[in-house]
């Protein structure tokens, strides 16, 4: 092995160890959650997450992952301001246009516009770090976040005996205050760069390759959690969301492996000297993917739903987690597949795969989740996967087909 690909090697398993890290407090958080405030709370604080994502997918297209495509042509210290700039305005503009449209629960859209900005900065500022290949870092955000959240909610709720949604929201804003302070003393390690450039150009490079990127990875929040949204505002109320919110969480977290590796596939392809390479490297991390989501998905198909009754304090679960196991599979290679193609520059394939995911989902919702509910919100998300991780692979395939 040479020292290229133990150096890779080392950081793959940083990568996925800090995921495992992660994937076990969030699942703490999740069951604290549960066992606490019920079906109905856990769908109103997955409602809310839905907001924050919102704000967050908006302050991508200038504070997102176009920093790292660009970290050799602007330097660090002219994309900090604009990116700050637009992280208060989409903070702003995502609430307002959550609230106009009854998308998010107008009750918490302060706690929304707050917490958006705050974790639209530890984003903007892990890329940042992902940029100039600090990989440990970017990936020990992440924890820190999880962790400290895990810890606020466990003393907000049995130290200080106040279990309620708020509680969790106060928990949440301090572990992403603590997390957002930690990657700014990170950022000014990193090297300012010289030279200038004017304010304008740099929002015009950053918006010319934000608004290709950024689409796509808005419209594929969507496609992933607007069901959220559509069962807590459906007759199955904030229960059902809740239910459906478990099922999707378990997989998020058998994508633990696909996730971890997807930044990796992002700036391999971005750097690599040839398309051997790049195909190389992206083929491997696939079948990783791959791998580790059905060890994660089979056992999870398999568990009887008493079991989940038993951890989670309410039945339902195991029908809705059969439903999502198509979502689970094509989620992993869509993944990787989509990182591989924002490496190469092609990031408008990921937007207009998405976008027809999320039409695909708000047409089959439409027609399932008023008889069945959480389940016809699985078979929703599962029949938008299939058709836009299809679409991926064909563009991924005649992307790579026309480079020499």
């Amino acid at each position: 092995m040479t020292q290229r690909e133990a150096h890779s090697t080392r950081e793959e398993h940083h990568s996925v160890g800090t995921r495992i890290l992660l994937l076990g407090c969030t699942t703490a958080v999740i069951l604290i959650n549960t066992r606490v405030l019920g079906a109905t709370g856990q769908g109103e604080i997955a409602w809310i997450q839905l907001g924050v994502l919102l704000v967050t997918g908006i302050s991508g297209f200038l504070a997102g992952g176009a920093v790292v495509y660009l970290q050799k042509e602007i330097p660090l210290r002219a994309m900090l301001m604009p990116g700050h700039i637009w992280l208060v305005l989409a903070a702003i503009l995502g609430t307002l246009i959550g609230a106009a449209s009854g998308f998010l629960p107008t009750e918490h859209i302060a706690a929304i516009a707050l917490l958006g900005w705050l974790q639209g900065m530890i984003i903007f500022h892990s890329q940042l770090l992902l940029a100039h290949h600090q990989i440990k870092q970017h990936n020990l955000l992440q924890s820190t976040q999880g962790g400290t959240l895990l810890l606020a909610l466990a003393l907000a709720f049995f130290a200080f005996n106040h279990p309620s949604v708020d509680s969790f929201l106060v928990s949440l804003g301090l572990s992403l205050g603590i997390t957002a302070v930690l990657s700014v003393w990170w950022l000014r390690r990193l090297p300012f760069g010289r030279g200038e450039m004017r304010p304008k150009e740099v929002v015009q490079r950053l918006w010319r390759y934000g608004r290709s990127a950024q689409t796509g990875a808005l419209l594929q929040m969507l496609t992933n959690r607007a069901n959220f949204s559509i069962l807590a505002r459906s007759q199955a109320g904030l229960a059902a969301s809740g239910i459906y919110s478990i099922a999707y969480y378990g997989l998020e977290a058998m994508w633990l492996v696909p996730r971890a590796l997807a930044p990796l596939v992002y700036t391999r392809a971005a750097a690599a000297d040839s398309k051997q390479q790049r195909m190389h490297s992206t083929t491997n991390a696939l079948w990783k993917a791959l791998l580790g989501t059905l060890a994660l998905l089979i056992p999870a198909v398999l568990i009887p739903d008493t079991w989940y009754e038993w951890a989670f304090g309410f039945d339902g679960i195991q029908p809705v987690i059969w439903s999502l196991a198509p979502a689970a599979v094509c989620g992993a290679v869509a993944s990787i597949v989509a990182h591989h193609l924002s490496g190469i520059g092609q990031h408008r394939w990921n937007a207009w795969t998405s976008g027809l995911g999320l039409v695909t989902l708000a047409w089959l919702a439409q027609l399932w989740v008023p008889d069945h509910g959480a389940i016809g919100a699985a078979w929703a998300a599962s029949g938008a996967a299939v058709v836009q991780t299809t679409g991926l692979m064909l563009a991924w395939w005649n992307c790579e087909k026309s480079v020499d």
